[in-house]
């Protein structure tokens, strides 16, 4: 009888966390078309507060009924961070840039969280930096200004510009600081998280005295089901999940593929046009991601599954 050896590298490839890699990948493509679709009818801010208030609700009741332990100590107040960082400012900045910045373009910018998450992690004593990283930063940059040149949606605010860059940043710094904790279940940190986060939500939204309203069209509803569910829940259980298991600049590595998934959808369901100057200066912004954070990182799984992804 002839026995034959596992392959190897199919199960590598096809490990359960390159799937939630994927995932993520499509249910977050998305978001920046919806959240924009969703300004039709919501506040900037009180959409958003619409959109992770439930989802709060939806991930404690999890942590209810699975008997899930709440971290305390330091453990508690890295959970809190997490979410101040990642969804209180981080969201809050990008709905806010969202408003006058074209989806395709919000998600290029994104897409630099990579290489945030890569230098924030060296400042942090994580992860090295070398001069490929730098020269991918310089290239990424090239990039952005390349696509920024290239959008045939009229004219483009510095400021929501800039908005969405700080965003990136607070969302690549929330998963550095996280990366420590993940043996915490991801479940009650991403409840934790969007708590603190739609706090801070609402705050800005009195202090911009925005009316509280509801979606008054099936559509909406269903924009803010995805938004609530299928790209806030689901994503953000999925981004732990690859977190407890990859490098921290690796887990973020979604971003890089994200943007493809945007210009699909945005040039599908809205009035939105890419030039392809737009689309030569998004690649060139995926190859600079791609060079200078993600050749260099190994992407290492968890030691219970005895394997390594590359």
């Amino acid at each position: 009888m002839v026995h034959h050896r596992p392959n190897f590298r199919f199960q590598k490839i096809f490990s359960p966390t390159v799937a939630a890699f994927l995932a993520l990948v499509i249910l977050s493509g998305g978001v920046s078309v919806a959240i924009r679709i969703s300004y039709a009818e919501l506040p900037t801010f009180w959409g958003a507060a619409i959109r992770f208030g439930p989802a709060a609700i939806v991930l404690w009741g999890v942590v209810l009924i699975r008997r899930i332990p709440v971290p305390m100590g330091r453990a508690l107040l890295v959970s809190l961070l997490f979410g101040v960082l990642s969804i209180g400012f981080g969201r809050s900045l990008m709905y806010w840039g969202l408003e006058e910045t074209p989806a395709s373009l919000h998600q290029i910018i994104v897409s630099l969280t990579p290489l945030m998450t890569l230098f924030f992690a060296n400042l942090h004593g994580r992860e090295k930096i070398v001069a490929r990283n730098l020269l991918s930063a310089l290239l990424a940059c090239a990039g952005i200004t390349i696509a920024f040149g290239g959008m045939s949606a009229g004219n483009l605010s510095m400021i929501h510009l800039f908005s969405l860059l700080i965003a990136a940043a607070c969302m690549a710094e929330g998963g550095v600081i996280m990366k420590g904790y993940t043996r915490i279940n991801p479940i009650v940190i991403a409840a934790i998280a969007t708590t603190v986060g739609t706090i801070i939500i609402i705050a800005l939204s009195l202090l911009n005295k925005e009316p509280w309203l509801l979606p008054s069209s099936p559509q909406m509803w269903w924009v803010m089901a995805y938004l609530t569910i299928g790209a806030s829940v689901i994503p953000l259980l999925l981004y732990l999940y690859i977190l407890k298991r990859w490098s921290a600049s690796a887990a973020i590595y979604p971003m890089v593929l994200m943007p493809f998934v945007t210009v699909l959808l945005a040039t599908s369901l809205t009035d939105e046009r890419v030039t392809w100057v737009f689309i030569l200066g998004g690649l060139l912004v995926v190859i600079a991601v791609w060079f200078g954070a993600i050749m260099v990182q190994p992407i290492h799984l968890s030691r219970k599954s005895g394997q390594m992804d590359h």
